[in-house]
């Protein structure tokens, strides 16, 4: 909603200099939100499962609740940290450059919006994909300018749709074969 009025409020005007400087600062710190509260979401994603196995091994039976190391946080952040910075920047064309004409305020809006979406799963306790509410957001800003590459968000949107079946998929066939082994 946040995207929605602030595109709506900046669509088709021309930035003042001042603003666009402002906008850009601003966008740093929504660049660091967003990506304090995809950390806080991704990385719980990534290590809940990982933490289950461990307090399995650990103590030999399933509790409600289990313990996470601190040195199985910092690995899975400095994981996320690396796949970013080597094999993330197809990505972030995509989302930052090819799916609509973006500039600082725009920018802002949807870091903004998305990081708040993202932060307020966070404390509901609920996993959610902020890839795919950054795409939701920066989408919104691309509605309001009526510049959406909407053949770019056509197999973005494929893929969303064969990624769960395919993973659950993947996952009980690696378990059946697992169970099989061993």
């Amino acid at each position: 909603m946040a995207t929605f009025i602030l595109a709506k409020t900046l669509r088709g005007e021309s930035l003042s200099r001042s603003t666009y400087l402002m906008f850009s600062w601003m966008q740093v710190f929504t660049a660091s939100g967003f990506a304090f509260s995809h950390g806080s979401n991704d990385i719980a994603n990534a290590i809940g499962p990982f933490a289950a196995v461990l307090d399995v091994l650990r103590s030999g039976s399933i509790e409600g609740k289990a313990a996470v190391p601190a040195a199985a946080m910092i690995t899975f952040g400095v994981a996320l940290c690396a796949g970013l910075w080597f094999i993330g920047r197809r990505v972030i064309a995509t989302v930052g450059h090819n799916l609509t004409t973006m500039h600082p305020a725009s920018g802002f809006a949807a870091e903004l919006s998305a990081a708040g979406v993202v932060m307020g799963a966070t404390v509901l306790g609920l996993p959610v994909s902020s890839t795919h509410i950054l795409i939701g957001a920066v989408l919104g800003v691309g509605i309001v300018n009526r510049a959406t590459n909407w053949a770019l968000m056509k197999p973005i949107a494929l893929a969303w749709v064969i990624t769960l079946p395919s993973a659950a998929i993947l996952s009980a066939v690696g378990l059946v074969t697992l169970r099989a082994i061993f």
